[in-house]
């Protein structure tokens, strides 16, 4: 929904707009800067929006799309290669794995553009840190520079703050692994100086953006939701931490009632509460610690406490968490997770255990134990929604998984199994994301077309829908200037019409899907109401001065009208149940 609902829309609006830096649709300000394609500077370090300026929308599209595909594959692959010593193909299983996961492909606008710019920050600042040669360095220090600028511009904290921690912490173990001074100090003033270009590139970048957006930045972080939002966590996963396991069996319209919806409850296969005693288990027989699993197996578990249990108000401020919501943090937390699997892996076949039957057989108990455990948590947790017979065959399939990681049993082609388990299992989520489809399900629609065709003999004459948020998705994407939809920030310029005294400021004052109804009282009141966390209702009277004011000509309703709501206005065309309006002169 999120995508093709409100990212698509708007980009098609700003695209039917020729790509202007202001866009009342989207939001006030020069919203559109902050989450379209625009013919704005940091452009450069959105590669994902290069192709709407150099072919028509449908390809900027897929170029978008098919490069976002392209650089989180990439970006993991090299990233692992540095984690794994090199291991070019479970590198690549794990970009795939994080690409495949129900996570990813439900939320694919957000959580795939948040890792090329983490994975190859890591990459890059590796590079600088352990190059000897002048060019690696200074290639080093621009890549650094704009993946970094490329991360941030996200500008999205519920996942990039915990990504942060993540990546960061992987890339602390990264060092203390491979703790070569000598290397590191080598050619230290070009490393020092590529430092410094890396600052120059961000200080730059980021103090021409803020001053320019500084009016437009300050109404982001000035809204009621999410700019001043502030949680504390403890709310827990939106299904729970082992539903993956079972996902085989629910679908985008087939799921448990008390898990929200098929986006909201999907995340990433977890092997952490089988790996991370494992861990303990080689590093204590091996006399050999691995930082990086270390590190990422702390940072699992203390945003498990997050998502689980909650920080109090001081430490989740301190530790800027108080800005990613559980049922975000869940997708960065499931990263880590896949993460943790691939390098443990890896570190198996470095430091193999020797074969203990004793420690084997225990493993495996815990192994089918930790299985029926999950197994017994979706039953409870989904109202009745799974039952026991059903789970039997993911019990066998992840047990037989769980297996493969023991660390005393030496099993052949280990890596190799586990790898095809995962990707075979991973591979009907390919189903749940539509952009295969492309644009023609929006533009080739009746709505649509219909509109644009009036819109363009009235191109400057403001619209509004009355009714349904769906049909104001698709009225969003045809370029007109739109009151309902969804606003990025309030258009002020429409708000100080219709609440003057900013009596209702805190309805609206929101990222918000905005929905207006008749209300007709005759006094031409109009009601502003907060509906839920992003959303807020606007109920007046159709025929109401106020649209003339705000130079207001078409009004869409999604229901058959009674005359008291047209008694302003005639027909202009009727599609179905849907009757498009224009308000009389």
């Amino acid at each position: 929904m999120d995508d093709y609902a409100v990212g698509i829309p708007w980009i098609i609006s700003q695209a039917n707009k020729g790509y202007p830096l202001e866009n009342e649709t989207i939001g006030g300000q020069k919203a559109p800067v902050l989450t379209t394609p625009t013919p704005y500077f940091t452009i450069l370090f959105r590669p994902t929006n290069w192709g709407y300026f150099i072919f028509d929308v449908d390809r900027g599209f897929a170029w978008g799309v098919n490069m976002t595909i392209f650089l989180s594959l990439v970006s993991m692959t090299l990233m692992l290669l540095l984690l794994t010593g090199n291991n070019f193909w479970l590198s690549v299983f794990g970009g795939i794995w994080i690409l495949l996961s129900s996570g990813t492909q439900s939320w694919f606008y957000n959580a795939m553009h948040a890792v090329p710019g983490a994975c190859l920050l890591f990459v890059s600042a590796a590079y600088l840190l352990y190059a000897v040669n002048q060019r690696q360095i200074w290639l080093a220090a621009l890549a650094a520079g704009w993946s970094f600028t490329n991360f941030a511009l996200i500008l999205y904290p519920p996942y990039q703050i915990p990504l942060a921690y993540a990546i960061g912490l992987l890339f602390i173990g990264y060092v203390i692994n491979n703790a070569q001074w000598k290397l590191i100090t080598s050619k230290w003033p070009f490393k020092l100086a590529g430092g410094a270009l890396v600052l120059g590139i961000v200080g730059v970048t980021f103090y021409t953006f803020f001053n320019d957006l500084k009016p437009t930045l300050d109404a982001v972080t000035g809204t009621v939701y999410p700019g001043k939002r502030s949680e504390l966590g403890g709310t827990g996963f939106v299904a729970n931490w082992f539903s993956e396991y079972y996902s085989w069996l629910v679908s985008d319209a087939r799921f448990p009632k008390s898990w929200l919806n098929h986006c909201e409850l999907s995340h990433y296969i977890t092997f952490a509460p089988l790996i991370l005693p494992f861990v303990g288990l080689s590093f204590f027989q091996n006399r050999k610690i691995d930082w990086t699993l270390l590190l990422l197996g702390v940072y699992i578990m203390l945003m498990y406490v997050w998502i689980e249990v909650g920080f109090s108000e001081s430490l989740a401020k301190a530790t800027l968490l108080n800005m990613s919501p559980t049922r975000r943090a869940q997708i960065p937390f499931g990263i880590a997770n896949v993460l943790l699997t691939v390098i443990y892996l890896s570190y198996l076949r470095k430091n193999p255990l020797p074969r203990q039957q004793i420690l084997t057989w225990v493993s495996a108990l815990a192994v089918v134990g930790y299985m029926v455990y999950t197994a017994s948590v979706n039953v409870g947790d989904s109202d009745g929604f799974f039952k026991w017979h059903q789970l039997f065959v993911p019990i066998i399939f992840f047990a037989g998984l769980g297996l493969l990681l023991i660390p005393t049993w030496p099993v052949s082609y280990r890596v190799p199994i586990f790898c095809l388990g995962i990707t075979a299992f991973l591979m009907p989520n390919l189903r749940l994301n539509p952009i295969a489809k492309g644009l023609s399900p929006i533009t080739d629609h009746a709505l649509y077309r219909t509109v644009q065709s009036i819109h363009q003999q009235e191109p400057k004459a403001r619209w509004v829908v009355f009714g349904s948020q769906y049909i104001s998705y698709m009225v969003t994407a045809t370029g007109v200037d739109l009151l309902s939809g969804v606003k990025y920030t309030p258009p002020r310029t429409i708000y100080n019409v219709l609440d003057p005294k900013m009596k209702r400021d805190s309805a609206y004052n929101r990222y918000a899907h905005t929905v207006y109804n008749t209300f007709i009282n005759g006094t031409d009141s109009v009601y502003i109401q907060n509906t839920f966390e992003d959303a807020c209702v606007v109920a007046m009277d159709p025929c109401s001065p106020k649209f003339k004011q705000l130079n207001v000509k078409y009004i869409i309703f999604d229901h058959q009208t009674q005359p008291v709501e047209t008694r302003c206005m005639k027909l202009v065309s009727t599609l179905g149940s849907l009757q498009i309006f224009r308000i009389n002169d």
